[in-house]
């Protein structure tokens, strides 16, 4: 038995190369009723059984539309004109596939896209002890759920994660900077946490050797594929017959994808690898600068971690590529190793392996909760009919061959055991390894043919209790944002909803569907609550938020216009009501033609800054959820990239300067006064010149962005580049930030002391200051070169200093002479009384 999509959806796999979103589309609101609502609820498995028969009812749903839409080619071109397939990857996100036949190999993955505390200002450690020096901590969304970052602080210590190892620091008194002790850690490592005396730290490794162990056969790499029209969605990969997915480029494929009809198939062998996926999973990533009228893109990887990769990942996209020990075999697994404080020198007490990419974290107290992508699977499925080695001449040979592909593959979805679909997780204890059960009842499943493909991971670990399993909560389908209050931990992804049939104007709304999960009635495992979809889509983590309750969300929607889109913006306010999140108030149609650059919600207030020419600065009022409203709004040159709340009546803001034709020019810093909602102003602006071309993580990591309330001092990375000399520089930038009287720079600490030799561009690499963070009234500075400490009256003479051992990776961006730039002599330290 088959199920067919109506023309309308074919054309969306046509038009838009993604799956249609959602289940019940809202018609055309009256007043006051929501705006393109949709009902996104997921489905508790209540069984294997029931499990099984969903995913393979969800299978046959996204196999049956692909084989409609390639049939619906042919009959919409005469040929398959225009059509690409492009790979969804089920496996790990972000890693080579592996794949070893030519139904499995890896194609191009298309583009898928917190409460207002500062999460900044800190006195005493972490545990509430009161004992240590005042620190600085990471800067959170939300004050007191602690996000995952490469260096941390308890004011006494500072734990860094440094190339592919775990250091403590003696970091108090300033003088005393040292090493005190490290551990390698496997694989590349990503993020950590540190919580009292345990440190969770999540790296990507290759787990051939853990499979061999716990006696599984890792899996090839596996990836559905999807239609992509490259007239609209660009790139992909053509199915030619003989070859269902040989890249773009290959032979028999059109160069471009685009008008060319596909040439005949060749005798040549299709290649055994494809592009690599990129990957969502990197921390905290985000938006990088434009330079002109396109907003950045939301899903754009994020940088790549600090240190550029680790020893465990293959230097090319071969999956059959060598790493030493694994017997040839690259089977990537995201690892979370649990390290103990207690004994001086930290050892491991738990590691923990799973099959999908690290995307994000967060922990409140001894929970915490990691968010995978990918590590979907199923049953390895055809797009091409092997028989078919030349273009049909009918639309009636055409449709044959491919209803004989769909009969084979329904049978192939139907032989297939649970297995096939569950994603592997591991645990290891000294030198045995076992595969971690899964419970069917922990999986969630929308509606069949409903998002894309993928699957969604949230591991919970209560560090009070190692013992324990992580309990593990599954979304079949990929997210990509996360965002935690202390209440309620929710998910984001974009979809898509098709409005045209073929031949008419190709409509593609975008949608962002949102599930909400409960943190309070079982802490150690989030509970399902409900879900719901809003038109648009959002651009990081800010662009959410819980308050009372209520999710607020922020959106950038695409509208049908001629003779060309438009963009609107949106700010909607929704509420579990049973299993749906329901829209109980919206304000839309901010600043149409334009962009969001950043949100930020604080307390009954949003803030939307979008962009096109100028920057609207938006003040929402949200006091009333239901009739939410604009209480003001600021016009001025250029838009802000992250805001911070300095108090409930001032924001400060980094960014980019413009001017009013719409010209982005350098950074800038700004403090906005919102006291009065009605009339928001920009009291101070501090312009950043002297180079041609900066950049700094702040403008898209807010972790980067390190604002100490107690000193009323901000440190940001500064990359520059002047475009006459060549020079470039990598520099911790600080400033003292006063509401009544605005910028003053302090100065700024420079790093390119730790490197011998620091060719041109390196500094985009290793040798860049990535963080700053405050003890009492010092500065640490981190690079890959190591760290210096800087007293914040006198930046021009380090306190202490303290080379690191520069990365293996460091000389794949930064390579001398075909070497790697070795560590100079470090600065001499100035003379210090003791602290």
């Amino acid at each position: 038995m088959r199920t067919h999509r109506t023309h309308s959806s074919l054309w969306l796999l046509l038009a838009t190369g993604l799956l249609a979103a959602g289940c019940e589309t809202a018609s055309t609101p009256g007043a006051g009723e929501p705006v393109d609502s949709q009902r996104a609820a997921l489905h508790r498995a209540q069984s294997c059984d029931d499990l099984e028969a969903l995913l393979k009812q969800d299978a046959l749903a996204k196999m049956n539309a692909q084989i409609d839409a390639t049939i619906a080619s042919y009959s919409a071109y005469g040929y398959p004109r225009g059509a690409a397939v492009g790979g969804v990857d089920n496996g790990s996100v972000g890693v080579p596939g592996g794949a070893q036949d030519p139904t499995d190999t890896p194609a191009p993955v298309p583009p898928t896209a917190d409460d207002g505390g500062t999460g900044q200002e800190t006195s005493g450690d972490a545990s509430g002890s009161g004992a240590d020096p005042a620190h600085s901590e990471t800067n959170t969304q939300v004050a007191g759920v602690d996000e995952a970052d490469i260096i941390k602080t308890d004011g006494n210590n500072i734990y860094v994660l440094h190339g592919q190892s775990f250091y403590t620091l003696t970091a108090w008194p300033a003088s005393s900077l040292a090493v005190g002790s490290s551990l390698a850690i496997e694989g590349s490592p990503l993020e950590m946490f540190v919580s009292d005396d345990k440190v969770v730290v999540y790296s990507s490794v290759n787990g051939a050797a853990i499979y061999e162990q716990a006696g599984v056969t890792p899996r090839p790499g596996y990836y559905d594929y999807l239609l992509i029209d490259t007239m609209v969605g660009g790139g992909g990969v053509a199915p030619t017959p003989g070859n269902p997915s040989a890249p773009s480029g290959a032979p028999g494929t059109p160069a471009d994808g685009g008008d060319a009809k596909p040439l005949p198939p060749d005798d040549s062998e299709p290649p055994s690898g494809g592009d690599t996926p990129s990957s969502d999973g990197a921390p905290s990533g985000g938006d990088t600068p434009s330079s002109d009228d396109t907003p950045p893109d939301a899903d754009a990887p994020a940088p790549p971690p600090p240190d550029g990769g680790g020893a465990d990942e293959p230097p090319s996209n071969d999956p059959g590529v060598d790493v030493p020990g694994s017997g040839g075999v690259w089977a990537p697994l995201t690892k979370i190793t649990v390290l103990s404080l207690a004994g001086g020198a930290p050892s491991v007490v738990k590691e923990v392996y799973f099959e999908g990419g690290y995307s994000s974290a967060r922990r409140t107290g001894p929970n915490v909760r990691t968010v995978l992508t990918g590590g979907a699977h199923g049953p390895a499925l055809r797009y091409w009919p092997s028989g078919l080695t030349e273009y049909p001449e009918t639309a009636e040979a055409w449709t044959a061959a491919f209803e004989q592909l769909r009969a084979e593959n329904a049978a192939i979805i139907e032989d297939a055991a649970l297995s096939t679909w569950l994603p592997y997780r591991f645990e290891k204890q000294g030198e045995a390894v076992t595969l971690l059960d899964a419970s069917c009842s922990d999986f969630y499943v929308p509606d069949a043919g409903t998002t894309s493909y993928g699957l969604t991971q949230i591991e919970s670990i209560d560090l009070a209790d190692l013992a324990a399993a992580p309990e593990s909560t599954s979304i079949v389908g990929a997210t990509d944002t996360v965002y935690a209050s202390h209440d309620a931990l929710y998910v984001a992804a974009r979809s898509w909803q098709q409005q045209a049939a073929p031949g008419e104007i190709f409509v593609g709304t975008n949608l962002t569907h949102l599930h909400k999960f409960d943190l309070i009635a079982d802490p150690s495992q989030p509970g399902y609550v409900a879900s719901g979809s809003v038109p648009g889509h959002i651009i990081n983590q800010f662009s959410l938020d819980e308050h009372d309750g209520k999710l607020r969300v922020s959106t950038t929607s695409q509208v049908p216009a001629e003779p060309r889109w438009t963009t609107s913006n949106n700010v909607f306010v929704l509420e579990a009501q049973g299993t749906d999140l329901e829209q109980i108030g919206a304000v839309t149609d901010l600043a149409p033609g334009e962009t969001i650059q950043s949100t930020r919600f604080v307390g009954d207030r949003g803030y939307v800054v979008t962009f096109r020419r100028v920057d609207p600065l938006f003040v929402i009022d949200l006091a009333d959820p239901a009739s939410p409203s604009v209480a003001g709004e600021l016009k001025i040159p250029g838009f802000s990239e992250y805001m911070h709340p300095l108090d409930d009546g001032h924001l400060l803001t980094i960014g980019r300067d413009g001017e009013e034709d719409g010209t982005v020019t350098g950074l800038a810093l700004q403090i906005f006064d919102v006291t009065n909602a009605s009339a928001p102003a920009l009291l101070h602006k501090e312009a950043l010149d002297g180079a041609e071309y900066m950049h700094s993580e702040a403008e898209y990591n807010h972790k980067a962005f390190t604002y100490y309330g107690e000193l009323g001092v901000l440190a940001f990375p500064l990359v520059s580049f002047d475009g006459q000399t060549g020079a470039m520089s990598s520099t911790l930038e600080l400033f003292n930030v006063d509401i009544e009287d605005g910028f003053s720079r302090l100065g700024a600490v420079d790093h390119s002391g730790f490197f011998s030799s620091v060719p041109s561009g390196c500094y985009y690499g290793g040798a860049a200051v990535q963080r700053g963070l405050f003890i009492e009234d010092y500065v640490y500075s981190y690079s890959q070169g190591g760290v210096l400490v800087n007293a914040l009256d006198d930046l021009a003479t380090p306190v202490a200093s303290l080379p690191l051992p520069t990365p293996d990776s460091f000389g794949y961006a930064c390579a001398v002479d075909g070497g790697v730039a070795e560590p100079a002599p470090a600065p001499e330290p100035a003379p210090t009384p003791e602290e």
